[in-house]
């Protein structure tokens, strides 16, 4: 059988210029919160509601991902409570809007198969689940419960992250035919090392693989990156049409045009995606975005275009704004930057020596100004886009489901530990945090960080790291809960130094009290998968002790 034939369905927007292999991450529900569409056939209905004056009551999720994201960035801890905004600034629980979008997903799928008559049942699939490599533990445990509340078994599911998806595609695909009109590249022969550059719509995801014998990959270069994908292009669009007609105006068209903006960004969208290097882009826009504004203003959109830096950049002629593309170029810009700067920091790390080739890969790679930057800065590279390379990370997903050892090493993103008490011992311990225990006398130290990972530790695949044995407190106690934190710092001493973050918790049962204090429990955790899986066993009995990880804040 051939493992890369992998089937994708086609998604139709209700434009005829737009036929995708890729749907808009936007979910539609009525006033009851009750699922009514996803994709391009939830914009259409929202266009439909709004053209109506009947969208209010409704929500409207649109990059719901990236607003995950954000509040990632921004420090907030996540949990089953989290809200999101939709379009209007409504809120819901962000993992029901997840939920209602990946069973939507699932239900496609299954009925697909049903239509062509297939006998291919839900027990019979074992689902993957793609997220950006830069996103934390938290943000991964999050994924898996909105799977889990839309139907997915936990068990048949495994979270991939997507630069790595890619790049096992494009292994596969090395007689594939390439952009630079190769037919055969020498990217994946053993000893081999490439940068893979994963843009996507929303997050850039950047990683340094090497290939070893058997085919296996091995990451040099811990996952990084950051928001500065195609929705950053979108952002200093807009940018410069609030530059023209101000914020207040550009909210509020926004808001109460919202059908006529969403056709703007479909316009923007293929725009972005044309290779093409004449002098003047074009772009489509409502007549209502001049009419409005003339309306509120002394001015025409016009004349106030006049009184901007983009008076000899910019015409307005009905229902087109017509630019020259050094403009249009120049709303790529920031994002250029911030990759090309990334690039730059990742190939001068001493442990990715001898990586000369470049892989691009997602939706924004297809860009040919990303491509062109990203070629000019790094000339001494080879710069290899596959085709298609939007489905890369999909289509890679199909092939780590089938095989999740391909990707036999990572790179700890963080220094791991436990936090935890020890007694007090006046050789290693700081004087001031010497407590003494009311339950039983002793003086002790806590905030103790037990490291089990530090930053920059190569972690094998399946195999245990940092083993330690813990024992209770008191001799009666029955769980252990341990907090988990994470440090940039190698060697942490305290869990409340400057850097440490709490991740989540560790829940030990240890309801066999046999044996008081002198019981102990040896956790074992594995952190070289996509997410960290921890196992416990009573020493003294060898039998296994339940554990698991809580990320969530909320969860017992």
């Amino acid at each position: 059988q051939n493992p890369i034939k992998i089937y994708c369905p086609h998604w139709h927007s209700g434009s005829t210029t737009l036929i995708s292999y890729k749907t808009p991450t936007t979910v539609l529900l009525d006033e009851q919160m009750n699922f009514l569409a996803f994709g391009y056939e939830a914009e259409k209905k929202y266009l439909e509601l709004a053209e109506d004056d009947a969208s209010d009551d409704f929500y409207y999720f649109r990059r719901f991902k990236m607003i995950l994201y954000d509040k990632l960035r921004s420090g907030e801890r996540l949990s089953t409570k989290t809200t999101v905004s939709d379009i209007i600034g409504k809120e819901m629980l962000a993992v029901d809007v997840f939920s209602h979008a990946i069973k939507y997903l699932k239900d496609h799928l299954l009925k697909e198969h049903k239509d062509r008559g297939t006998s291919i049942k839900d027990l019979d699939i074992h689902w993957v689940l793609t997220v950006p490599a830069i996103w934390d533990d938290p943000a991964k445990q999050f994924m898996r419960k909105a799977a889990e509340k839309a139907g997915i078994d936990s068990n048949r599911l495994v979270i991939a992250l997507e630069p790595e998806a890619a790049s096992i595609l494009c292994k596969e695909l090395q007689l594939a035919k390439y952009e630079d009109g190769s037919d055969s590249i020498n990217v994946f022969s053993p000893g081999q090392r490439y940068l893979v550059l994963d843009a996507g719509g929303g997050t850039i995801d950047m990683t340094v693989h090497e290939v070893k014998s058997g085919g296996k990959l091995h990451e040099l270069s811990r996952a990084s990156g950051g928001d500065w994908g195609g929705v950053l292009v979108d952002k200093t669009f807009k940018q410069m049409l609030i530059d023209i007609v101000g914020e207040e105006f550009m909210e509020e068209y926004c808001r109460f045009n919202t059908a006529d903006y969403i056709d703007v960004l479909r316009d923007f969208e293929i725009k972005k995606r044309e290779k093409s290097e004449t002098k003047l882009v074009t772009l489509k826009i409502s007549p209502t975005f001049s009419e409005n504004f003339k309306k509120k203003n002394s001015k025409s959109i016009s004349q106030k275009t006049k009184d901007t830096k983009y008076a000899k950049l910019l015409k307005w002629e009905g229902d087109k704004i017509r630019m020259d593309r050094e403009l249009f170029e120049s709303f790529f810009t920031p994002s250029c930057k911030h990759i090309v700067d990334h690039v730059g920091e990742i190939l001068s790390n001493p442990k990715v020596k001898g990586t000369k080739v470049i892989l691009m890969v997602g939706g924004f790679s297809e860009s040919a100004i990303l491509q062109d930057a990203v070629r000019k800065a790094f000339p001494e590279c080879r710069v290899v886009v596959p085709h298609e390379a939007g489905l890369a990370v999909l289509k890679g997903a199909v092939l780590f489901g089938h095989d999740q050892s391909v990707v036999a090493s990572r790179v700890a993103k963080f220094t791991y530990g436990i936090g935890c008490s020890e007694l007090f011992d006046p050789k290693k311990h700081d004087p001031k945090r010497k407590t003494k225990d009311k339950r039983d006398g002793k003086e002790r130290c806590h905030c103790i960080f037990s490291k089990h990972v530090e930053a920059g530790d190569v972690l094998i695949l399946n195999e245990d790291q940092g083993k330690h044995v813990y024992h209770p407190i008191y001799a009666d106690q029955t769980t252990i809960s341990f907090p988990v934190y994470t440090s940039k710092e190698p060697n942490p001493m305290y869990t409340d130094e400057p850097g440490c973050n709490l991740l989540g918790t560790l829940e030990m049962d240890i309801s066999d009290i046999t044996g008081g204090l002198e019981r102990g429990f040896e956790a074992k955790f594995q952190f070289g998968g996509t997410e960290i899986t921890v196992s416990a066993r009573n020493v003294r009995t060898n039998e296994t002790a339940a554990a698991e990880f809580n990320f969530l804040d909320d969860e017992p």
